[in-house]
C-alpha cells in the first residue's frame, strides 16, 4: 500500500487555462496538474461528480502514485480522509497581462482570455461544499486584471479563508491592500531585478519605479504582519543571474523595509535543462543569495522549480562564499558557457 499523498488530492481545485484540475503544480519534466474537468470555462461545476473523481483519485493514489504526481516536492506521508470539501483553491487561468514577461510559459493560442469564476466559487459555498481555514491562492497572467477580482477576495475573506495573490505589482491594488491591513492576505511580487535596465529588459515594459512605489504602499499595509510581502527573484539565466545583480537587489529590499525575499528559476530553463544537467552556477547563485538573506536577516523562500532543482542538486556548497572575489571567480568558472540561453517562448 503506497503511503505518499497530498492535500491538494483530498481537498484543492485548481481553475486553468481550459481545465480544473487538482492542484496547479507542475513538474520541470512536464508532469503534475492533474485534471478533474476538461474543455472548461466558468460553466457551474457539478460538484458530487467532482468529488467522485477526487475520490477514484485517491483510491489509485494509494495502491501506487498516480503518473501526473510522480516527483512531486509535496509528496509526502500522507493519510488521506476524503471530507468531500474544498479549501484550498488556485486561480490560474487569467491570460491578460500588462506585462510581456520573457519567461512566461502561459500558452495563450486557445481558450477563453479570463472566464469568470465567481458565480462557482459562490455556488460551492452556497451548497455547502466550503470549508473554511484554507488559502485561495491567485496568479496568472495578472490576478488582479481577473473577472471579479475583488468579488473574490472579499467572499473568500468574509468565509474564513486567506488569500495569497503572485502579482507583478504594476497594477496597485486596494482590495489587496485592505486584505493586507486585516492581516487576511499575503502578496508576492516577482520584481526579478534591482535596476530599470535589468527589469525593461525581462519584463519587457518600462514599469520598474511603478513597482518599487507599489511595494512601498503595501508594505505599509501590511504593518500588523510584514510577512505578508513577499518579494521574488526569479533567476532568468544570461539576464539576472550574476552577483552584482543579486547585491543591489538586497540593497533595494533593505530600503523598502522587506522581510521576506524568495527565488526561483525560470521555468523554460528548469525545464530545457534537467536537473541532471543544469549548469552548476545556479546552483552557486542560490547558495549566494542564502548567504545574503542571513547577512540582511531576511527570510528566504525557494518556490516550485527552484525548490524542485535543489531536491537533486549537482554541486556542494562553496566554502569562498564569504570572500566575494575569489567567489565571483569560482561562479564564473562554473558557467557553462557553451550552453545555449536563447530558451524563451516570445
Amino acid at each position: 500500500m503506497n503511503k505518499l499523498g497530498c492535500s491538494f488530492l483530498e481537498n484543492c481545485i485548481n481553475f486553468d487555462l481550459n481545465t480544473v484540475c487538482d492542484c496547479c503544480i507542475s513538474h520541470n519534466d512536464g508532469r503534475g496538474l492533474p485534471v478533474l474537468i476538461e474543455n472548461y470555462s466558468g460553466e457551474i461545476i457539478d460538484w458530487e461528480k467532482l468529488f467522485d473523481k477526487k475520490s477514484q483519485r485517491i483510491k489509485q493514489q494509494k495502491e501506487s502514485t498516480l503518473y501526473d504526481c510522480e516527483n512531486c516536492y509535496r509528496l509526502s506521508e500522507y493519510e488521506f480522509t476524503e471530507p468531500r470539501k474544498i479549501s484550498e483553491f488556485h486561480f490560474s487561468h487569467c491570460r491578460s497581462c500588462n506585462a510581456k514577461c520573457i519567461y512566461c510559459s502561459k500558452d495563450y493560442s486557445c481558450g477563453p482570455l479570463n472566464y469568470n469564476t465567481y458565480p462557482v466559487i459562490k455556488d460551492l459555498i452556497e451548497k455547502g461544499y466550503y470549508c473554511p481555514g484554507g488559502e485561495a491562492t491567485f496568479q496568472g497572467g495578472e490576478p488582479t486584471l481577473m473577472q471579479s477580482f475583488n468579488e473574490l477576495i472579499h467572499i473568500f475573506i468574509q468565509n474564513g479563508t486567506k488569500v495569497r495573490v503572485h502579482s507583478n505589482g504594476i497594477k496597485y491594488s486596494s482590495t489587496v491592500e485592505s486584505a493586507l491591513k486585516e492581516n487576511k492576505g499575503t502578496i508576492v511580487i516577482s520584481l526579478d531585478s534591482a535596476s530599470r535596465s535589468t527589469y525593461k529588459k525581462i519584463k519587457r515594459v518600462d514599469a520598474f519605479d511603478t513597482v518599487c512605489k507599489n511595494i512601498q504602499c503595501y508594505a505599509e499595509a501590511a504593518i500588523k504582519n510584514p510577512d505578508n510581502i513577499i518579494i521574488k527573484y526569479v533567476i532568468v539565466p544570461g539576464y539576472n543571474d550574476n552577483i552584482r545583480e543579486i547585491d543591489k537587489f538586497f540593497k533595494l529590499m533593505q530600503k523598502m523595509g522587506i522581510k521576506n525575499v524568495a527565488i526561483d528559476i525560470e521555468v523554460q530553463y528548469a525545464r530545457k535543462y534537467s536537473n541532471k544537467d543544469i549548469s552548476p552556477h545556479i546552483y552557486l547563485l542560490y547558495d549566494y543569495f542564502e548567504h545574503k538573506a542571513a547577512i540582511f536577516k531576511m527570510h528566504l523562500l525557494t518556490y516550485s522549480f527552484m525548490t524542485y532543482v535543489l531536491r537533486n542538486r549537482q554541486i556542494k556548497k562553496s566554502s569562498l562564499i564569504n570572500n566575494k572575489f575569489l567567489y565571483v571567480w569560482y561562479l564564473n568558472k562554473h558557467i557553462e558557457k557553451d550552453k545555449n540561453y536563447s530558451y524563451v517562448m516570445y
